[in-house]
Order: C-alpha cells, then structure tokens, then sequence
C-alpha cells in the first residue's frame, strides 16, 4: 500500500526523535543529519532539505541554548543566524506551508534586575521577524511555542535532566504540548475540518432546565455563576464569526426555547446565529441524521456537544462518524473546553470571505431542499432556485478559497489532489494552464465560489487535472453546465482527457465522467482515464438555469 503521509521537514536546534516518535504514524519527517544542523542545510540549495519532496516545514526553535551565550550579543547573533536561514529557507520554498515557532529565551537568572530586560528584547526580535513574513508570505505561519510554554508553567514544561542527558528540554508535559501542537497545525494544513457544531442547551448553553427553572431561573449571566455559560457563548460567536456553523439539538419545549432565546438579557446567541433547531423529544441521533438530509452535511462534519453522559454515547453509537468531545465535568472549564475543540476540530489556516458567511450560506441550503421536495422534476427545480452558474478564470483575490475548496473537498473531487494557494497560483501562471472557479448564486442567496477546474495543455488536447465542487451544490446539473461549457470553447480541437482516482470519499463522482458522455481509455484497478471528442462539439441548452456567464 503506498504511503500517505504527508512528507513534513522538522527543522530544530534540539533533539526532535521523541517529537516524532509520537506523530511518524501521522507523518513522514525528514531530519538534517546532525545535532542542530538545520541553519547549514537551509542556507545550502543543494542540501537533502531541497532534494526532498516535502508537502510541509515546520521550524521550531526552543531557547533552552541562551543560558549558554556570554551576553545579549551572542544572543543577537544567534538570532541572526536564524533569520539568514529562515530567509534562505523561503527564498526556496514558497509553494508549501511552513510553520514558524516563536521561542522563550531559558537565559541565566543570575543577573540583575535591570539585565533581565535582554531576554524580552530578544523575544521580542525574533516574533516581530517571524510575524512579519507571515504577514508578507501567502506560505508562513506562526507556531506559538512561548504560548504553550506560558499556558503550562516553565517548571512543567521543561525538564533539566532531559536537557543534559539528550538535548531535548521538554518534560513529558510539554513534550506532549508541543506534539499535540504540530499536529494540529499540520491538520489544519492538511487535515478536513469540521463544520457544525450541534449543541444542546439545558446545562449546556445555560445552566440548569428551562422547562423547570423558567427563563428567569437558568444560570445565565456576565457574571459570578453564570457567566461560565456566557463566556461559552462567547466562544461558540467566534467559531461562527470564523466559518463555523452552530445547530441547536435539544429535548425541550420549543416555546420555552424560543423565549429563552429572545428575551433572556444574557443570551448571546441568538436565532439567527443557528443554521437549524432540532427541539424536541426525539432520539438526538435521529435528529443529528435529519439534519444531515438537511443541511447536506456528512456525519463526519458535525460535532456535538452535549452534557449528558447518556446522549453522548447513544450519539456515539448511532452515529460513529460524529466527533463527541467529553463534556467537562466542572462547567467552570468550559472556555479551555471550548478552545480544545476550536483547535483540535476547526483551526482554520486562515479565514476568508466565504468563512464569514457560512451560517447563511446553510440557512439558505435548507431552504433549497425544502424547495426540492415540492418540485415535480429535476429541472423544473433547478427553474424555480433561478440558479445562476458564474464561469471565469481564476483571480488573484480568490487564490485562498480556492486553495481551501482544494484541502477540504473530498465527495466531488474527481483526482483529489491537494494545493496550496502558492501552487495553484504557479498552475496558473504557467503558459499552457488554466484555472477555472465557478460561482453559484439563485434566489435564495449567492452561495460563492463552489467549484474547481485545473486545464493542462492548450493545443489538441486538453487534459482535466482537477475538477472539484462543494457538496452543497451537488444534483443541481452544475456539473454538467461545466463541462458543456469548457467543451464548447476547445471545440474544434481533438479531445478533452478527464481522469478519476479513487480514494476512500469520492465515490459519489465515480461514473460522472461517463454521465457527461466521456469513453473510457484505460482502467487500472479503479484509476480510469476518458476521452471526450471535442472536434466537432455542438454546445447544449440548459434552459432550466436562468443564466450562465462563461468568461474565457
């Protein structure tokens, strides 16, 4: 079986082999050979770091060594070989993710009170150059390390005799910090992140039963008791002001909830902030499998957090794809409760425009697939959304959805190949290549950029490399509006060669190329290659759209 992992660079002036003894399952590393060789291999472009095929880098760099430099000059050119090999590193690489660690500086403690000022100078330096680059490159990112230090205490997270015995300075503690936090940078390069949390609200969102307590009665407030549950709220607000959609699964009375709801003077979340409401007295996994026929989400973009040991387990079982967090036993641990799963599940690399419209964007699916129910047929329901298919070449200002539709989509992704926004960009740029995005907007609202396709060559033949759509759009002929317009513009030439890889989630895109009347050239255990003859092509009528804009 081939190798999956993602091939990550783990640059370091300490022993990284228990690092990655913990994550090589996850990923494949590649390490300079040698003890703190990482500034030598950077600044050299013929080293191993570039011979490598590397999806990822991640520099991290701890400051155990200060208490060592004779004084804030040798400290100064330390730093400043960092920065030369960090700069050698980008000049070089500029098409996958590198993450940055920032670095709490370990110096001596025998000093005076007005020497101490050295190290936060030093501190100080170094994130401001690091913070910089991330701000001026689309590839670099910040890996906290000093807020890892600072959130667990320096005499937990360091070990001394480690120090001494291996040149790894971490206790398990914080060996296990700085793991767990890799990981979760790379997942969030890498990895598909959630996107609703389903909440329950008795003992959840406030404190105590609405039903029994009455809207005056629930521990809700900013502040004493309640305000663990506001700040909860607060939290949730910004997940969703940060692309996460919010739902409301809950065994109540929905009169009680909706009072709860609009007049409570400590309630954050309001209805507009829920994408749906399941209140009832139904089995919650029921609920959740409703919701996913209404929202068009799989199981395995949902979370769901609920304080009742009882409805987590029957969700568990009912719904094995579900994430159930286990909700702290202590509410006052609900805002690091909260901020394990932000980054754990949602940590987003960056957010973008379409981030900020999520709950509307569902809002508006699910009244869509109300209207599917009432349509007599498939066209005369695509009619009545009055869809509008949006055509173009990709734009400058679309590179960073584009490149998150190509990590997370995974249904209709007919190669699932993966790119980061600097690649597309270079696909792009490249003579020969062209990179089509398409928006879809109807009646009920514009549901943005949702779709994919990557074109190599330009003379006879034109090779599909990736062709990619957000589930939310799928069943509504967008795909085959698509290709029928790629096909009338290379019309005249030879063919148009499309291409299907298997993977474990795009099963739903399996026959779509021979749906769109491709032949099939080749087939290798499920990796099928088309033809589509495009020499005399005649474009076809969708006249169930109201309008399809091709820019070419």
């Amino acid at each position: 079986m081939a190798d999956t992992r993602k091939k990550i660079a783990l640059l370091s002036n300490i022993t990284v082999d228990l690092i990655v003894g913990k994550l090589h399952r996850k990923y494949d590393f590649y390490l300079p050979a040698g003890f703190d060789t990482w500034v030598q291999e950077a600044v050299n472009p013929q080293s191993g770091l570039y011979l490598t095929g590397l999806d990822g880098v991640v520099v991290l760099l701890d400051g155990t060594e200060a208490r060592s430099w004779k004084d804030i000059n040798e400290g100064e050119e330390r730093i400043a070989s960092w920065k030369q090999a960090l700069s050698a590193l980008l000049n070089q690489i500029s098409s996958i993710p590198v993450f940055v660690s920032t670095i709490d500086i370990r110096e001596s403690r025998i000093k005076s009170l007005s020497e101490r000022k050295q190290k936060y100078s030093l501190e100080n330096d170094w994130y401001q150059f690091v913070q910089g680059l991330a701000e001026t490159k689309s590839n670099v990112y910040v890996f906290d390390l000093a807020d890892l230090v600072s959130e667990i205490g320096r005499r937990q997270f360091y070990s001394n005799k480690m120090w001494y015995l291996s040149s790894m300075p971490y206790s398990r503690e914080g060996l296990n910090a700085v793991s767990t936090g890799i990981d979760r940078v790379l997942n969030a390069a890498f990895g598909s992140r959630k996107k609703i949390i389903a909440l329950d609200l008795d003992n959840t969102l406030w404190g105590g039963v609405i039903a029994e307590d009455g809207v005056d009665g629930i521990a809700l407030s900013d502040h004493k008791e309640g305000q663990r549950y506001h700040d909860f709220q607060k939290q949730l607000l910004g997940m969703k002001e940060r692309g996460i959609v919010l739902a409301i699964i809950s065994k109540n009375n929905p009169e009680d909830v909706e009072e709860a709801i609009q007049k409570h003077p400590s309630m954050l979340l309001k209805e507009k902030d829920f994408v749906s409401q399941k209140i009832n007295w139904e089995n919650k996994a029921v609920n959740l499998k409703a919701m996913e026929e209404e929202l068009n989400i799989t199981e395995g973009g949902f979370i769901f957090i609920d304080d009742n040991p009882v409805e987590r387990e029957t969700v568990k079982g009912e719904c094995p794809g579900v994430v159930v967090p286990d909700f702290p036993m202590d509410t006052a641990e609900l805002l690091p409760f909260a901020e394990e799963v932000w980054a754990e599940y949602c940590m987003p690399l960056r957010v973008v425009s379409e981030d900020l419209n999520k709950t509307r964007i569902y809002q508006d699916e699910a009244k869509r697939r109300q209207e599917m129910g009432q349509a007599l047929s498939l066209d005369d329901y695509i009619a009545k959304l009055g869809m509008v298919a949006d055509i173009q070449r990709m734009r400058p200002d679309e590179l960073e959805r584009a490149a998150q539709l190509c990590t997370k989509t995974n249904q209709f992704n007919v190669t699932t190949r993966r790119y980061t926004k600097a690649e597309l960009e270079g696909i792009a740029a490249s003579p020969g290549n062209t990179v089509y995005v398409v928006h879809s907007s109807d009646k009920y609202g514009d549901s943005g950029l949702v779709s994919i396709v990557i074109l190599i060559g330009d003379r006879d033949e034109i090779k599909i490399d990736t062709f990619l759509m957000s589930c939310r759009v799928m069943g509504r002929k967008l795909e085959d509006v698509i290709i029928n317009e790629l096909a009338a513009k290379y019309a005249g030439r030879q063919k148009i060669i499309g291409e299907f890889i298997p993977s474990a989630k795009n099963a739903p895109v399996e026959k779509l190329y021979d749906r769109l009347g491709f032949e099939v050239v080749s087939d290798k255990e499920g990796h099928k290659i088309y033809e589509l003859d495009v020499s005399d092509y005649k474009k076809k009528s969708f006249g169930c759209y109201k309008e399809i804009r091709f820019e070419s």
